[in-house]
């Protein structure tokens, strides 16, 4: 009755119960019969342009896809983009983060944050199947660097240099993008400025290198002194070798209990027996 047919449902199996009027028209369901749908609830439509199957749930997945659905030139980015990314230091707003052409007419929508740009090639863009686009991450740095801080701005470069962003794409990414007038050029260009040749394991790791620095200690990251005393081995994380001085960042809880500390201590012992 409905036309509900395996291929239509399967469009919205794939697109987290999100679909476009022309997909279901390609699918054999016609005008007439999307119009009933939304007249018995079955389907509501969302961002002016995307039909959502009602029985599906409105995840962060389920509302991007709608979106990008809708709105098919721009690309999730900021903080949306980075609970894709799965990178570290971003608060997440519960709202959208579309970045979109300039002169492009979205909305607005009280759960959408755009962000205009004139420029966002396909180079640029990650197109999945399942209907949601998303910045890629060397872009995603650059975007984040409008609105973090500094420090909080390098740990993600440095998560998303982990996750097998290159240097060499974020130097890409800098000679597209940086200029005078667009938001978070100096703080990119600062952060690549600082990026040594491995990145910090953990925001932690990073936080305490920046402090050593600013204190004039010249730590060494590149050089990650391995001791083996006895059976203890020991990884310095920040290290200046050449006066055998170096530190172990861990932030594991356990380290806070008895077996923890017992085992830092004998770590420590162990250093001294090696003049470290």
């Amino acid at each position: 009755m409905y036309q509900l047919t395996p291929e239509v449902l399967g469009i919205f199996a794939r697109q987290h119960g999100m679909a476009t009027h022309a997909q279901l028209s390609a699918a054999g369901m016609g005008r007439r019969a999307r119009a009933l749908a939304i007249s018995l609830g079955i389907f509501e439509v969302l961002y002016h342009r995307t039909l959502h199957l009602v029985s599906s749930p409105l995840t962060l997945e389920a509302r991007s896809a709608a979106l990008c659905l809708a709105y098919p030139a721009g690309a999730l980015t900021g903080p949306t983009g980075a609970q894709f990314a799965k990178v570290r230091r971003v608060p997440d707003d519960g709202k959208l983060h579309l970045a979109i052409p300039h002169g492009s007419h979205v909305g607005p929508f009280d759960d959408v944050v755009l962000h205009q740009t004139t420029k966002l090639p396909r180079s640029h863009v990650v197109r999945r199947r399942d209907g949601i686009n998303v910045v890629s991450r060397a872009r995603l740095a650059f975007d984040l660097a409008a609105t973090l801080q500094p420090l909080d701005h390098q740990s993600v470069v440095a998560d998303l240099r982990k996750k097998g962003v290159t240097r060499t794409e974020l130097r890409r990414i800098a000679k597209e993008l940086v200029h005078p007038g667009r938001a978070g050029s100096a703080r990119f260009v600062d952060t690549l400025l600082r990026l040594e040749a491995r990145s910090e394991e953990s925001h932690g790791e990073l936080v305490v290198a920046d402090g050593l620095r600013r204190r004039g200690v010249p730590i060494e990251v590149q050089v990650r002194p391995h001791l083996k005393v006895g059976g203890v081995s020991i990884r310095m994380d920040l290290a200046v070798p050449s006066v055998r001085w170096g530190v172990e960042v861990d932030l594991h809880p356990d380290h806070l209990l008895l077996d923890g500390t017992t085992r830092d201590k004998q770590r420590d012992r162990a250093c001294h027996r090696v003049d470290w």
